[in-house]
């Protein structure tokens, strides 16, 4: 292993028991197309379940994972997600804008998650690319 910072760190998750065990939230991308919707830090995760209407009632909760789980996640009941959407926000996930844009193949998340891969490549949330990119946009104006 290369050694990232991202190696070892937790993540989490938005989940809810059910019958058969735990399911776990995906995105819907457009078409058949979905994503696992991880989140970098705990106030993120609790902020979507805040504002995602479907959540309240549902049983959905926040929960910290951390890489070997989340690895398993992707391998076990996610194994047909093919893509991994880092702190979508709830409006996207509801109108199908933005998560597109944000979503990772799935095996490059692993590999970064778990330190495999380049180190030039990290995982950068969202809300992150969003706020660098308006700061683009204002020095070019």
């Amino acid at each position: 292993m290369h050694g990232s910072k991202e190696a070892g760190r937790p993540h989490w998750l938005i989940v809810k028991h059910g019958v058969s065990g735990m399911d776990v939230l995906t995105v819907d991308l457009g078409g058949s197309a979905e994503a696992l919707a991880v989140f970098t830090f705990e106030e993120e995760t609790r902020t979507f379940l805040d504002l995602w209407p479907e959540a309240s009632g549902e049983g959905w909760k926040a929960r910290q994972t951390w890489p070997g789980e989340l690895t398993s996640v992707l391998y076990g009941p996610c194994s047909a997600v093919k893509k991994v959407a880092l702190d979508p926000l709830p409006e996207a996930v509801d109108k199908g804008k933005w998560v597109s844009l944000q979503a990772m193949d799935r095996n490059d998340f692993l590999r970064v998650l778990l330190g495999e891969g380049p180190k030039s490549m990290r995982l950068v949330s969202s809300r992150t690319l969003r706020s660098h990119k308006r700061l683009l946009h204002s020095r070019v104006a």
